[in-house]
């Protein structure tokens, strides 16, 4: 049975890995910061990796492992951007080192589609595009450096066959519902699931959006644990989402406006405090490449088995529902707990532990 060790694992892919894991025959052990209270077959240990506990419990749990999965990198608070540097790029590397330290076999980092520089016009970029990300977009610029440092430590560790980066697209799955109605949506419409009343969608000429379901990225790291792939791999779900596919995920009528229209609602809600998402995720959005998946195919043998359209039309229903998992991170909507935490603690975007 082989140990496979991840960090962050109570989130949307954590929630999809820990389960293939264990169906595939491993033992994960799963460190959170908020782990769940039911048992699940997994072992699970309550770290903050942020702190000097927390790299202790790590470097615990690695002895004797052989594969460590770093999931852990926050969306949000998204107004404390030196707080989500500490949290992703800068933690990433202590991280990675212990598990070489360690001797783990295997490493896998989750990065992003989000990393690349924008893309060509009409055509798909494959693993060997530039890095960069969205030049305003603190996310996109942290999941870059992220895996230049990455690149810079395995390198130094002549360590480079055994680490394996996954760059998905937007990931979704009926669970994370809840999670991305409150990082998407201000806190009152949130709690009413206003997703469930919206009358028309704004859409773009040129818009076309990659999706890719949870099950389909923790059966990539599974693959690539198994098969000891190293190297970067692309993960996207057939086809793309545009104005149209979304608007009729809603049951609503797609609007044709300005490109630039969107971005100036969402930095409209932002600069007034009513929104928790930062108008450079549409920057990312819309300047992120379209990605090419033949490597994870011809080399992990993955095929994804939703399409983009299904993977939308499950994350359309689990935020109009309020689904949620077992996790704090994945936690079920609740309309008066999620009116009372933003009385309390303010909106997502600027808590200091989301």
């Amino acid at each position: 049975m082989t140990r496979v060790v991840i960090s962050g694992a109570s989130g949307n892919i954590g929630s999809a890995l820990v389960p293939a894991l264990l169906a595939s025959g491993h033992q994960p052990v799963a460190l959170a910061r908020r782990p769940p209270p039911a048992a699940d077959g997994a072992e699970w240990i309550r770290a903050d990796l942020s702190t000097y506990g927390g790299q202790e419990a790590l470097t615990r749990a690695l002895r004797g492992a052989d594969a460590y999965v770093h999931l852990a990198w926050p969306l949000q608070p998204m107004r404390r951007p030196g707080l989500l540097h500490d949290r992703g790029p800068r933690m990433l590397l202590p991280c990675v080192t212990a598990a070489l330290d360690a001797g783990v076999g295997k490493i896998v980092h989750l990065s992003s589609v989000a990393a690349y520089s924008p893309g060509p016009e009409g055509g798909r970029v494959d693993e060997t595009w530039s890095l960069g990300g969205a030049a305003d977009s603190p996310y996109a610029r942290g999941k870059a450096l992220g895996e230049r440092r990455l690149d810079v430590l395995v390198r130094a560790r002549s360590a480079t066959d055994r680490v394996a980066v996954m760059r998905p697209c937007l990931v979704g799955q009926h669970r994370a519902g809840a999670q991305m109605t409150r990082y998407g949506l201000p806190a009152l419409m949130a709690a009413t699931r206003a997703v469930r009343h919206v009358p028309w969608v704004p859409r773009a000429d040129g818009f076309a959006l990659q999706m890719v379901h949870a099950d389909d990225v923790a059966r990539a790291i599974v693959a690539a644990i198994d098969g000891d792939a190293s190297g970067a791999f692309n993960l996207a779900a057939d086809g793309a989402v545009g104005g149209r596919e979304i608007a009729a995920a809603l049951g609503a009528r797609a609007v044709r406006v300005p490109r630039g229209l969107p971005r100036l609602a969402v930095a409209a809600a932002w600069h007034a405090h009513l929104g928790p998402l930062d108008p450079s995720w549409v920057d990312m959005a819309v300047q992120a490449p379209q990605m090419a998946t033949g490597r994870a195919r011809a080399t992990l043998g993955w095929r994804p088995e939703h399409d983009a359209v299904d993977v939308l039309r499950e994350v359309v229903e689990g935020m109009r529902s309020g689904a949620g998992g077992a996790s704090a991170a994945l936690r079920p909507a609740a309309r008066a707990s999620e009116i009372r935490s933003w009385t309390a603690r303010g909106s997502v975007a600027r808590r200091s532990l989301t």
